[in-house]
């Protein structure tokens, strides 16, 4: 996994370090880490989409996880795409659906649940 360029986006510290934490556990060195989704627009855009997954939160401030997939479906309708969510009900998980997200995970999770979902999206490609 030590190839994977990720783009990790999550406006809340404690959980966007968790989640770098893991990642670089996993040998993920190539990571671009985003405050919020407008931020993580302009990240995808300076690197032209050259990413091999994007996890991102669902509910952040400027756009959303949901528009910002929304748009990367737009130029990237192949990118793997996790959604990171504390809104695990399924009105959520279908609309998520609806717009092509490659996977969700609720909040909280575990390692080794955030390593098994990124597994599932990389051997996918």
């Amino acid at each position: 996994m030590n190839t994977l360029r990720v783009l990790l986006a999550d406006d809340e510290p404690a959980a966007r370090g968790y989640v770098e934490m893991i990642l670089r556990d996993l040998g993920i060195t190539d990571l671009t880490i985003a405050q919020d989704g407008r931020e993580a627009l302009t990240r995808f855009e300076e690197r032209q989409g050259a990413f091999d997954l994007i996890v991102c939160d669902w509910k952040m401030p400027r756009l959303s996880g949901l528009e910002f997939l929304k748009l990367v479906r737009a130029v990237r309708p192949d990118m793997p795409f996790l959604m990171v969510t504390a809104l695990a009900t399924i009105i959520a998980v279908e609309e998520a659906m609806a717009h092509d997200v490659t996977a969700y995970i609720a909040k909280p999770f575990s390692p080794e649940q955030l390593e098994e979902k990124i597994l599932v999206l990389v051997n996918r490609r």
